[in-house]
Parts: structure tokens; sequence; C-alpha cells
């Protein structure tokens, strides 16, 4: 769900200050959501309207979760895999990592079908995957999109692949539907559940009761395949 313009914050939890990142959102109707990202850093999802005493009261409320959060150990990067031996996940697919050769226009990343090649003696070769990655995510995303719409009925104005923070996907009112590059490091079934999540948004723009049944229609384990979403989210850091 969108979330507007975040604004920086400051609360003292357990006699620690802790900044975080305030996002309020017009589409959030009740529930405010907490995410730590790769980096180590507090996010606040929240309905438009929530008062900062409120947001206040539920951040005591979830203290010792937070705290245990910022404390953990930071997470592996997938980049770090960019290197002779090393594995990058593609669509549920476990790919091993080779050194060069590279193409002849330079590129110092590539994909033969079966292994990634990396140049990493070039400086943009981190830059270089990135770009890859995007494109097959665009690719393959919209083939799902084009599938599952034929399937629900309904066929979005515009797809975009973003970088986007704090979620998955969107979808707006005007019928463009936005995906996370990183879902490409997801396994197809997961990619499927974002993109009928999206799509169900092009009939129904909120969260009701009767488009969680829209969704179920059409995925009947969508609850497993969120959740598994939830807990593999983490790992798709790039």
């Amino acid at each position: 769900m969108p979330c507007g313009q975040p604004t920086e914050r400051r609360a003292v939890i357990d006699g620690r200050e802790i900044r975080y990142e305030l996002h309020l959102s017009p589409r959030r109707r009740k529930s405010i959501a907490l995410i730590v990202n790769e980096r180590q850093q507090l996010r606040v999802l929240a309905p438009k309207r929530t008062s900062l005493k409120d947001i206040d009261a539920f951040l005591h409320r979830r203290a010792q979760w937070i705290q245990e959060r910022l404390a953990a150990p930071t997470l592996p990067r997938l980049r770090d895999q960019l290197r002779p031996g090393g594995t990058l996940p593609l669509l549920g697919a476990d790919i091993p990592v080779h050194a060069g050769p590279v193409h002849t226009d330079g590129e110092p990343f590539r994909f033969d079908g079966q292994r990634f090649f990396v140049d990493n003696d070039q400086v943009n070769h981190v830059e270089a995957a990135e770009r890859w990655f995007r494109e097959y995510a665009r690719r393959d995303f919209s083939e799902r999109v084009d599938s599952w719409g034929e399937r629900i009925g309904v066929t979005p104005t515009r797809i975009q692949i973003r970088d986007q923070k704090t979620r998955w996907g969107s979808a707006s009112a005007k019928g463009t539907l936005s995906f996370n590059w990183r879902l490409v490091f997801a396994r197809p079934e997961i990619v499927d559940y974002v993109v009928v999540h999206e799509i169900c948004h092009l009939i129904r723009l909120d969260h009701s009761p009767a488009y969680w049944a829209l969704v179920e229609s059409h995925l009947h384990d969508y609850r497993q395949r969120r959740q598994t979403l939830k807990k593999i989210g983490d790992s798709l850091v790039w």
C-alpha cells in the first residue's frame, strides 16, 4: 500500500532513544506495522489519521520486539554472492556464480541459462547485476500479470518495476501495478501471490473481506503464501 511522504521521528523506549521513519498511509485502515530494514532502521507504517500518542503507545507495547530486531546481526546481502563460488537465487533456483568470461561489449555480468558470470575486476559489476535482475523481473512479472489478468478478468494500464522499500507491490486507482524487483529472488508461487494480490486491487482497492474473498477465489492457499513471504522477506536483500 502507498505510505505517503515519510517523516523522521524519535521515541524513548525502555530508556533508549530510538529513531524511526514514520509512514502515514491514507489506504492503511486499522493496523500499525513495524519494519526493521537491512540497515537496522525502524520504519512505522500507520493509517493516515493515527495520532502520535497512539503510535508512541504502540511502540512501547512492542518494545521487546523492537529491541531484539535492532540488536540482531545485520543480514547478509545477496550482492555479497557476486563472486566465483557464490550462489544467487532466481525464481526459486540457486544459480552458481563463476568468474568471466564476459561479453565482448564489456558487460561484467551475464547469464547463460545455467550459470551467472561476473567480472569482479570491473567496478560496475554490482550495478550491472542489478540491471540484469531488474530487466529479468520486468519480463517475468509482465508475463505473470498478463496470464493472471486474463484469468481474473482485468487488465492494468501500466506495469512498473521499482525498488520499493516497505512493500512488494502496489496498485493505483489509475490501474498501474508496481512490483519490487527483488521479488525475482523469491519462488514463483510467492511472486504469483503478489501479482494476484495487486491485480485484485484493480477490482477492489481495499483490504475488505470481499477483497480477500476475491483473492482466495483465485489462490486458495494465499494465506500460506503471504505468511511465507513475511518469513523470507528479510532475506531478499540486495
